[in-house]
């Protein structure tokens, strides 16, 4: 499917893509230097703007970089030191981060839903000595028990950089140098900080063809700081001198009228929640030329969002040590499967076995990656230098996820590598498992993990929180014979109050592994 407004049809990899690692390696592309660029060029070209109707032009972006450069050094931030910070997506968020960049300081990003350890531990481990934060996020950051770290308020109204007359033009980072450090979010263990460079940041320009785009065009970003997805736009966009509409927090309701308001042709849509608003009449009357699908839901959504909203949708696939090495500008005729694309230009991908052997085509294995330039990938795990080598070694980043090519070339995304049980050689996904088991009216929430078995290596889990009038795990089970392959089904069903998360919500299943006994659970009589 392709839009009447994106010109020439561009369907894979072609003449519409440059050189990722050409356009990251190029000085004129780091952020904070094409910014300026820009301000020099056309100070008056409009660049960021809130939806509560705050905006400022390239030029008064820069000069804002200057006066927060100023301020930092009020602060005592000097080159090399890290600044903690707390801003949804604003303005404030991406000026502070340009500014950190032409101090030599280190922006580190905070999930302000961080509590307990887990926010300790990110404060701790940063090392940063200042923390810039929202006044709501204020007590929390005092109140987590970290000595020396100085809170720093940061109104939406009237800023402390405000007051500071512009630096004189500051010395601008180099593609090498470190952009930022995002924390992982620690679904296994304590969150790791992954050092991303303006290189890596800046190899995302390409995965929307760059013919594609044009001075016209302008990016919805809901998305967090602490994610790189908050980041990307403003990289696409100032490479063509395009803007970017921001909104603090996602609201589905809010989406289309966000866009029409700001003109917004593209962005990364949170596909299944847009989807489950009312249909009205109107939905394809809108400005959305391309579209990036968000939530790995896999692509049948993706052709009911793109026919639904008049828009061309693609998917990716990507981590923040990573970047986006894999992208898809058409889904095949098969959209039963995850679909995530081609490698792009430069990009080396191997499926590889447990014993580090490449595997043939239509087989599940870790898939590795290797890019066109070792600082298109992290710099390195934050103080973790031996996680760092080990999700790097021969130049490969290890990527922990479960993929399968296929003969066309394409990748499809089975699951995260720990979250594949392999019974009897058979690999299962437990994100298949829990899509069906989901969808049984016995079943609040649930979450499939391994179990281990003498006999098969691992049995497959399954862990239910019930609705109000319960569940019967051996109905819920006798309803899954006719639903899941016999070597899917749960060997072990275990009923729980609740399921262990970490702050950002995602399930801690080795946490449920370790914690579940499976002399308690029910099991089938034959199996």
């Amino acid at each position: 499917m392709t839009h009447p407004g994106l010109g020439p049809a561009v369907t894979e990899m072609g003449p519409a893509d440059d050189s990722p690692v050409t356009v990251a390696l190029d000085l004129d592309h780091v952020l904070p230097r094409r910014v300026a660029w820009w301000a020099a060029e056309d100070p008056g070209r409009p660049f960021l703007a809130e939806v509560t109707g705050r905006a400022v032009s390239y030029g008064e972006t820069w000069t804002a970089v200057r006066r927060w450069v100023a301020w930092f050094d009020e602060l005592g931030i000097r080159a090399g030191d890290r600044v903690v910070s707390m801003l949804p997506a604003s303005i404030d968020a991406v000026v502070l981060w340009l500014a950190a960049g032409c101090r030599g300081a280190l922006e580190v990003p905070v999930d302000p839903a961080l509590r307990g350890a887990f926010l300790r531990h990110v404060l701790v481990d940063a090392g940063a000595r200042v923390c810039l934060v929202r006044p709501e996020f204020a007590d929390l950051v005092a109140g987590s028990g970290v000595p020396h770290l100085q809170v720093v308020v940061v109104d939406r109204e009237e800023c402390p950089a405000d007051a500071f007359l512009p630096a004189p033009d500051p010395q601008l980072p180099e593609p090498v140098d470190p952009a930022c450090v995002i924390y992982t979010s620690g679904t296994t263990g304590m969150p790791k900080g992954v050092v991303i460079s303006w290189a890596q940041m800046s190899a995302t320009i390409g995965r929307i063809p760059r013919g594609w785009l044009s001075e016209r065009d302008c990016v919805y970003d809901y998305h967090p700081m602490f994610h790189v997805t908050g980041r990307t736009p403003l990289l696409s966009m100032s490479d063509v001198g395009g803007r970017v509409l921001l909104r603090e927090r996602f609201s589905a309701s809010a989406f289309l009228d966000d866009v029409r308001a700001g003109v917004c042709t593209s962005t990364t849509a949170q596909v299944s929640l847009v989807l489950s608003t009312p249909e009205r009449e109107d939905d394809a009357d809108s400005p959305l030329r391309v579209v990036f699908s968000g939530g790995g839901r896999g692509v049948a959504l993706d052709v009911e969002f793109a026919k639904r909203f008049g828009t061309h949708v693609l998917q990716s696939y990507g981590s923040t040590e990573m970047g986006f090495p894999l992208v898809l500008r058409t889904p095949p005729p098969d959209l039963e499967h995850r679909w995530v694309g081609r490698p792009r230009p430069g990009y080396e991908v191997r499926v590889v076995g447990t014993e580090g052997q490449d595997v043939p085509d239509g087989t599940v294995g870790e898939l590795w990656v290797r890019p066109p330039s070792r600082e298109l990938m992290l710099l390195e795990y934050l103080n973790q230098p031996e996680a760092t080598a080990a999700a790097t070694a021969g130049g490969w980043y290890r990527t922990g996820d479960a993929l399968v090519r296929h003969a066309n070339g394409h990748f499809v995304f089975v699951d995260r590598l720990r979250d594949t049980i392999r019974r009897h050689g058979e690999n299962i996904s437990s994100t298949a498992v829990e899509a069906v088991v989901a969808a049984d009216p016995a079943v609040a929430e649930c979450a499939v993990f391994a179990v281990p078995d003498a006999v098969a290596g691992q049995a497959v889990g399954l862990a239910v929180v019930p609705p109000p009038d319960g569940c019967d795990p051996a109905a819920l089970h006798r309803r899954l014979v006719d639903q899941l392959p016999r070597h899917a089904l749960p060997a072990y069903v275990f009923v729980v109050d609740v399921l262990p998360r970490t702050p950002t919500h995602k399930i801690r299943k080795a946490l449920l592994a370790e914690s579940l006994d499976p002399s308690t659970a029910w099991r089938p009589e034959a199996f």
